[in-house]
């Protein structure tokens, strides 16, 4: 079992890895520069507005899906009529809401503009998620991975004219930018639907009410989840745009953009976990197993990202974003990336807990998370602004990866051995010592970089990350 979740796990990381950091590094970058802060600040905050209310679209359906395929896939016929006409309703609430909240909050006809864009953007990736989730739930990893990444291939190609081709008629704007999006996500759909046509073939959309609430009243503590985790995720620039301004909203994105980078290479592994943690929840042999590889393999990936982003966070930031370089946009990047290490453990015991149905517990905490959240913004933004939120939202996420593994912990009687802490405590001092401290002795950034891709293979291997027991036949 943990031989085929590695190479799942493997063939979508390198997929992913081939696409989203071109993704991230350049594309977004190159936009990032090319246009002014405050534009890019601008849509940021209303890009991220727009994913606050995308819980209305998805009500938990996604995650509901993948549980319930997961354990019988003869459902996926009678539960994708009512999901797909669910989710019809819920498109046309989900733009009253977010144009209507946007009318109180006092958006502009241009920004009105680009929200209802946003809106449909959103809507089209709702229906990719959802079908991917089938995709997912059928164990083709795949394939899934290959529709992950589909869409940004096509925006790449897309942008990259916008941004070199030196077109006159076709010149960057935010505007075309957000255009390119939406044919990516606009020819994945159609893909995806071709490509599940077999199992689709005989669906009937259904709009009985009588026929949709005991779905919904199935999938709403997903929904509730998810909503609670999005709006602690995302409130940050919306808050920042309207506690500061949209240049501080563009100052937080730089340094946003790439911890989601990092983010999005963590969240292929949840994609896995959760149908295979729900397929296997009463094995817990395979769920122990499978749970501790990963998370012993992110923590060293989180620990390392955030020492390293910590010793060159300033060469990192002049080099991606010379023109815009500051202290404050360096500082706010090395705090956001402590975050990390919660969501690493968000990503891996989260999911399991959501596998597991423990949904009550997950949204007290996540509740929570977000009273807290919004307290530190509203009070460390008008103070020091990106970094302020910045310092919210790695709390909340170490605070969300504690609850998570604690209960966790207690609910699947996870042991850590002394030894496994020994491992785990030197690891972090010894990367520290590698990473951090010995940066001052070692004027070459290369020849450190060298060294620390040596610690890290040690740290992996003194883990047992590549221990041949941890592979087996």
């Amino acid at each position: 079992m943990l031989r085929k979740y590695i190479s799942d796990i493997a063939f979508m990381q390198v997929i992913n890895l081939l696409v989203k950091p071109i993704w991230i590094l350049v594309i977004d970058r190159a936009v990032q520069n090319a246009l002014p802060q405050e534009v890019y600040g601008n849509y940021f905050a209303l890009y991220n507005f727009s994913l606050m209310f995308f819980i209305i679209l998805d009500l938990g359906l996604n995650s509901y899906n993948t549980t319930e395929i997961s354990r019988d896939t003869q459902k996926i016929v009678s539960v994708a009529g009512h999901i797909i006409g669910l989710k019809l309703i819920l498109m046309i609430v989900y733009v009253l809401a977010a144009l209507g909240v946007g009318s109180i909050l006092g958006y502009t006809h241009i920004e009105f503009q680009i929200l209802l864009i946003l809106c449909v953007l959103q809507i089209i990736t709702s229906f990719n998620q959802y079908l991917r989730s089938i995709v997912a739930s059928l164990q083709k990893f795949k394939w899934d991975g290959v529709f992950m990444v589909l869409d940004r291939i096509i925006i790449i190609g897309l942008c990259s004219v916008l941004i070199w081709g030196q077109l006159d008629q076709w010149s960057l704007t935010i505007h075309r930018f957000i255009y390119a999006q939406l044919i990516g996500v606009s020819v994945v759909l159609c893909l995806l639907i071709l490509f599940l046509f077999n199992h689709l073939t005989e669906i009937k959309i259904s709009f009985n009410l009588k026929k949709l609430m005991p779905i919904f009243y199935k999938s709403w503590p997903f929904a509730l989840l998810i909503t609670l985790m999005g709006l602690y995720n995302y409130v940050d620039s919306v808050m920042l745009k309207l506690l500061v301004g949209n240049e501080a909203a563009g100052s937080y994105a730089l340094g946003y953009r790439l911890f989601y980078a990092l983010l999005m290479f963590a969240q292929i592994f949840s994609g896995v976990l959760l149908p295979l943690f729900s397929k296997n929840i009463a094995n817990t042999s395979i769920i122990k197993e499978i749970s501790t590889y990963t998370v012993k393999f992110l923590l060293l990936v989180a620990l390392t990202a955030v020492f390293v982003s910590f010793s060159y966070s300033d060469e990192i930031i002049k080099m991606l974003y010379p023109m815009k370089y500051n202290a404050e946009n360096s500082r706010t990047f090395s705090l956001l990336m402590i975050g990390f290490i919660g969501s690493v453990l968000i990503l891996v015991y989260g999911t399991l807990l959501t596998a597991a149905l423990e949904l009550k517990y997950l949204n007290i905490a996540a509740f929570f998370t977000l009273l807290v959240n919004v307290i530190l913004n509203t009070q460390l933004i008008p103070v020091y602004g990106p970094s302020g939120a910045a310092i919210a939202t790695f709390i909340s996420q170490l605070l969300f990866g504690s609850i998570c593994f604690m209960i966790s912990y207690r609910k699947f009687k996870l042991s850590w051995v002394w030894s496994d802490i020994w491992r785990l405590s030197s690891s972090v001092i010894f990367l520290f010592m590698s990473i951090v401290t010995l940066k001052q002795y070692i004027p070459s950034p290369f020849v450190h970089s060298l060294l620390i891709l040596g610690i890290v293979g040690l740290v992996a291997y003194v883990f047992k990350l590549f221990h041949v027991k941890n592979i087996p036949t």
